[in-house]
């Protein structure tokens, strides 16, 4: 039987150049191996066996490697696609966060912005965590932001284990930590923790993975630093242009911030978001630019305009369109440049749109509009008193202005807006001393 069995293992090719079927090859014409021989024989096969499982182990291990540093590479490369959307820096982190959680072997990741202001935009002071909640809601936010207080712009990724950092004690887990720099100092900090799988030690890819991408982190923070920035400068050199056009006529001075407020106010109580509510605002205070193009002989006019005089008036949403179309930053304000005296009967101008057909941010800016007109006094007509107002604005809703949006005026806060006027020289709005 031994002999059989032998004979059946001669054509056995090893991971050692069938080794056992040399050694086979030297019994000759034996009718019985020698035992010697033949116990030679079972161990190489049983080390040819163990290497060609090892090999294998090693091949899994080796493929397995791969594909998760491919998922890796391929993640960092989302997250920078995600840095150039047009979403909110707070929502861009929320998903940074989702997708370094995901990729990585971690129950949690959060990332907690310091609370100063060379943090910018919706970050300030915000936490943004992904995963599994690994304490009450209050005790994370408040260890995470302790990290990212203590935090030095000099500091590696640290991994802190429970006897030395009071997060990873409270969790029972490492953790590890990288600071968020921006100009040279720390800003918030980018925290995992509770790492599953059969090592839950922290290993040197996981710690260099989370470093990448605090580093991109830093890096997006610095491009929105820059752009708002240049957007402050921009919005400040329109802001003057359009205080500048007002103050040719002492009836209109001031009236483009009170639109800009009035119609960020009105966004708000529709529901807009802050970021579209702020695009309102925007279009709210250059809603009249095109009125630089208008004899301002016309503009001052004592009592009321010719045909004439009103047909150079109606120019005006063209002629601001005109000047800024070219501008990307205001690219979405521009429908209410343009269309904010368009009237919801379909006889308003300059293209007698109607209905929905008006663009919103229009017909937002252009109730707003109206609202201010009528609350200042003109040189053909004396101020109308806060009632009358309001009186008017529901009279003409379904016919000059959207039903839906004379709806969200009445929760506007006007008391707000007085005192936002108040802020200005008395004569600029003279209807706040008939407002009651």
């Amino acid at each position: 039987p031994i002999h059989g069995c032998v004979q059946s293992l001669v054509g056995v090719s090893t991971g050692r150049g069938n080794a056992g079927t040399v050694l086979v090859a030297q019994t000759g014409g034996e009718s019985t191996p020698r035992p010697d021989r033949l116990a030679a024989l079972l161990v190489l096969i049983r080390d040819d066996f163990a290497h060609a499982a090892q090999h294998r182990s090693l091949v899994h291990e080796f493929s397995n490697k791969l594909v998760q540093a491919y998922e890796e590479t391929y993640t960092l490369f989302r997250i920078m696609r995600l840095m150039a959307s047009s979403t909110s820096p707070f929502q861009q982190i929320q998903v940074v966060c989702r997708n370094v959680q995901q990729i990585l072997p971690f129950a949690w990741v959060a990332t907690a912005f310091r609370d100063e202001p060379r943090v910018v935009g919706d970050l300030r002071g915000r936490l943004v965590l992904a995963g599994d909640q690994p304490l009450s809601p209050e005790a994370f936010a408040t260890e995470v932001h302790q990290l990212a207080q203590n935090a030095r712009e000099d500091g590696w990724t640290r991994v802190s284990g429970p006897a030395t950092s009071r997060l990873a004690g409270l969790i029972g887990a490492e953790i590890v930590c990288d600071p968020i720099t921006y100009d040279g100092a720390v800003i918030g900090v980018l925290v995992a923790g509770n790492k599953v799988g059969p090592d839950t030690d922290i290993a040197s890819p996981e710690i260099q993975y989370i470093d990448a991408v605090s580093d991109y982190l830093g890096t997006f923070h610095e491009n929105i630093a820059r752009f708002a920035e240049q957007r402050a400068m921009s919005l400040g050199t329109l802001q003057s242009l359009t205080a500048a056009i007002d103050a040719k006529d002492r009836y209109t001075r001031g009236h483009s911030e009170r639109v800009a407020y009035l119609s960020h106010a009105l966004a708000i109580a529709m529901g807009f978001n802050s970021e579209r509510a702020e695009r309102a605002r925007i279009a709210g205070l250059i809603h009249d630019i095109g009125k630089i193009g208008v004899p301002e002989a016309i503009l001052c006019k004592a009592g009321r305009l010719s045909d004439e005089e009103f047909t150079a008036i109606k120019q005006h949403p063209d002629i601001g369109y005109g000047i800024l179309k070219g501008i990307v930053l205001l690219e979405d304000a521009l429908p209410g440049v343009l269309h904010h005296h368009e009237r919801w009967d379909g006889r308003g101008y300059p293209q007698g749109l109607a209905g929905e057909g008006i663009p919103l941010i229009a017909r937002i800016i252009g109730l707003a509009d109206t609202f201010d007109a009528m609350s200042s006094s003109r040189s053909y007509r004396p101020t109308m008193t806060r009632l009358q107002v309001l009186t008017e604005i529901s009279r003409c809703a379904g016919t000059q202005f959207d039903p839906t949006v004379v709806e969200a005026f009445a929760r506007v806060d006007l008391a707000a807006f007085d005192e936002f006027a108040r802020q200005r020289p008395a004569d600029e709005h003279p209807a706040l001393r008939a407002a009651a």
